[in-house]
């Protein structure tokens, strides 16, 4: 990935554990008096900032050194803070790059559309993406013919014959917990999370991963699994491979037939002691603040020196992720390392131990190419366009920021270009003012990356006097460096000041427009032209009571947003976190925007008669609200509960929960919003066997031609747009959820003439 030697940037960090004098123990008698011990922390390491370029490590023993003082350097931090009695929490991330793995040769097997191919966009619609072109997993996928749902530990695949039907095709168990799916023609990629009590005893990937009996022998605490599946037989998918990545799962990406996934990684170091351990008298009221000082910092001195004997125990192995593959009966453990360590990469002078991995899996190529990079860095958002891939992650851990006052929250953005295909090629990095709040806060348009940044956000603890929080949109391309001969990211223009002691709730790019929504007490609307990437201006604003929480462009005329309403409806402050609101923006004037109407939400007629406060995914996840275009429509899930209680006459007291689950269906233009019809979902939760806490909502919906589908844990159902009847639908039975083995009945409706 990155093909520059590192430079080593070792030295400020090597001159860590100073050396002690006098004895590290307590007088034996506790009658005696407690002799104060001379102790040697040394001072607090000066962390150099360096640039966020990415480089190579020229050989494995530079990366060794540079992780295992890393890791040494975090845990002194962590210590010292101990001694001073302050806790703060933090998190670290790696990066490592390269490691290309072939896939078996038994591929996945293609086959042609029918001459009638069903088109996305045009005859049903997909998954809500942020980019055109650019396709997000989710747990729900379709290819106009089949629907595919992961939930509760197995893949659930229906058949649509024609639309207006639906017909349940097969139902796989899945390992571990299923998060998501890429799909391209019959290749299917389901990604789960396994943890040690996914694995049966007895199986290799056990001892694959340090098993030794207990959760805390694991290498890592998550893996993430990748099953890569041929369905062109929806009622027999079969199992092409699969592919264990040590780490959490972040999100994944396809763009023509490659799928990029992100995975974030934290390697369990052993014996690792980050804690004090005190005598035990160390609580005695015969002693003094001075002496139990002492005695913390004669246990972090004994801390220190016991994790410097660690590290030269450790192997690179021990400390670098790993690619676990189940070939048969056997698993096959792919090492990241390499020959010499190049496929490691990590910013200038970086301090981290997390690895931030990209695996870019290409299921157009008949071999089913394997890459992985990887990055030594903090917890990443990740951002793509057909052309390019955008990892950004906070400059620097929260520990970091320990006795260093003028350190400011920063973020490192890192680029690769993905415009071929099977490849992830990094092109460049910088760094912006302070932090990023989702994936619509980050762009790229022409080679013009665009992000939405609050600085002062953290509240800035460590320092006396901060300055106030503020918003800003900086925009930054690729130059090159005529000195060093690498590849910068460059700031070329940016504005500040955007609603001071306000942060952004949501922020939406289209072309050369930014959209953004600051919030305390009022809901600004901000628009800003981009047209001029030098000069980005501030064309409006308008404030409104409530939030919006996600914001969806309907044309350059019109913008559509959902979020919560005002708590007050007279002074409009506050929020109502039981109001989903949908707002409609005229955007004409784009310096004079104005609210065209706004629509409240509810799943029953009357709130107010002991419903609890309803919610909509769609709030907070992009995914589940579900434009369509060629109709006008817009579907979004809503649910609420209520409790009921009463006593028998024999004195016996009985409760249940009532749920309420159903899609909203609301007609939509840049003029006007009404409320069209809804799905409902609350008959499926009717029966005791289906009350699981997480699996009452109605979670997508997909449009196909004059239907739509409704899709929660309990079903499917196909609802014909026009007369609003149920048509069709396939309900889903859970028999024994624990052991995720799930059966399925198909349920016609009565009357079912237009299906």
């Amino acid at each position: 990935m990155v093909n520059r030697q590192r430079k080593s940037c070792l030295a400020v960090f090597l001159v860590l554990l100073m050396a002690t004098s006098g004895c590290l123990g307590l007088a034996e008698d506790d009658d005696e008096k407690y002799e104060l011990v001379t102790v040697d922390l040394g001072d607090i390491t000066k962390r150099s900032i360096g640039s966020p370029n990415l480089e190579t490590y020229s050989d494995c023993l530079e990366l060794e050194a540079a992780l295992k003082v890393s890791i040494e350097e975090e845990a002194r931090t962590s210590l010292l803070q101990a001694v001073e009695e302050q806790y703060y929490w933090g998190g670290g991330i790696w990066l490592e790059d390269g490691a290309e793995m072939a896939m078996d040769d038994s591929g996945s097997a293609t086959s042609s559309p029918p001459p009638t191919a069903r088109k996305e966009g045009v005859d049903y619609s997909g998954t809500n993406n942020q980019e055109q072109g650019v396709d997000e997993a989710d747990f729900v996928k379709t290819n106009g013919y089949n629907i595919f749902f992961v939930d509760d530990g197995v893949l659930h695949i229906m058949d649509v014959p024609e639309f207006g039907e639906i017909e349940h095709a097969s139902t796989t168990e899945i390992q571990g917990r299923p998060v998501a799916m890429m799909l391209n023609e019959d290749s299917l990629v389901v990604i789960s999370t396994v943890s040690s009590w996914n694995i049966e005893e007895g199986d290799p990937l056990q001892d694959a991963m340090g098993w030794s009996g207990d959760w805390y022998g694991w290498r890592t605490n998550t893996l993430t699994k990748f099953t890569v599946y041929n369905v062109s037989n929806s009622s027999n998918p079969e199992v092409n491979r699969e592919l264990y990545i040590e780490g959490y799962y972040m999100t994944a990406r396809e763009v023509s037939g490659t799928v990029r996934a992100v995975t974030h990684t934290w390697m369990n170091i052993p014996e690792l002691r980050t804690w004090l351990t005190y005598p035990d008298n160390y609580w005695s009221s015969d002693y003094s603040e001075e002496e139990r000082r002492n005695m913390r910092e004669v246990a972090a001195q004994e801390a220190i020196l016991h994790n410097s004997e660690l590290m030269t125990q450790l192997t690179l192995e021990e400390l670098l992720p790993q690619v676990h593959e189940r070939i048969g009966d056997e698993i096959v453990t792919h090492h990241m390392s390499g020959d010499d360590c190049s496929d490691f990469a990590a910013p200038e002078d970086s301090v981290n131990r997390g690895y931030t991995s990209i695996f870019t899996i290409d299921l157009v190529s008949e071999e089913l190419e394997f890459e992985a990079d990887h990055i030594v860095g903090n917890w990443p958002l990740v951002y793509a366009s057909q052309d390019m891939l955008i990892i950004t992650e906070n400059a620097w851990d929260t520990w970091w920021f320990w006795g260093h006052d003028d350190l400011m929250e920063s973020t490192n953005i890192h680029t690769f270009d993905i415009t071929e295909a099977g490849e992830t090629a990094y092109s460049g990095s910088g760094r912006v003012d302070g932090t990023i709040l989702d994936q619509f806060s980050i762009s790229e348009h022409e080679d013009v990356i665009r992000v939405a940044t609050t600085t002062g956000q953290w509240g800035r603890w460590w320092m006396a006097n901060p300055s106030p929080m503020e918003n800003h949109v900086i925009t930054l391309s690729h130059a090159l460096d005529t000195e060093t001969g690498q590849t910068h990211l460059m700031e070329m223009g940016r504005v500040d000041g955007i609603a001071y002691n306000e942060t952004i709730w949501s922020a939406r790019f289209v072309e050369d427009r930014a959209y953004i929504v600051t919030f305390e007490n009022m809901d600004p609307l901000w628009t800003i032209d981009l047209s001029n990437p030098t000069s980005p201006t501030i064309m409006g604003e308008l404030k409104v009571p409530g939030v919006s929480t996600y914001i969806h462009p309907l044309s350059d005329d019109a913008i559509l947003s959902i979020g919560l309403g005002p708590a007050d409806e007279e002074t409009g402050l506050g929020l109502d976190w039981g109001n989903t609101r949908l707002s409609l923006f005229d955007v004409s004037n784009f310096s004079n925007p104005q609210e065209t109407q706004t629509l409240s939400l509810s799943p029953v007629e009357d709130p107010t008669d002991g419903w609890a406060w309803a919610w909509s995914e769609a709030t907070w996840e992009h995914k589940a609200f579900q434009y369509w275009a060629p109709k006008g429509m817009l579907a979004v899930p809503m649910n609420t509960y209520r409790y009921d209680y009463h006593y028998d006459e024999n004195g016996h007291y009985h409760y249940e929960y009532h749920w309420i689950s159903k899609l909203m269906i609301v007609n939509i233009t840049e003029e006007s919003m009404e409320i069209h019809g809804e799905v409902n979902h609350s008959q499926f939760y009717e029966t005791e066997e289906n009350h699981w806490w997480s699996s009452y909502n109605i979670r997508r919906s997909i449009f196909m031609g004059d239907y739509i589908y409704a899709i929660s844990h309990a079903g499917v159902t196909v609802t014909h747009l026009d007369t609003l009847e149920e048509v069709d639908s396939v309900q889903l039975v859970t028999i024994e959820p624990y052991d995720s083995k799930v059966v399925s009945e198909e349920v016609e409706s009565e009357d079912n003439a237009e299906g």
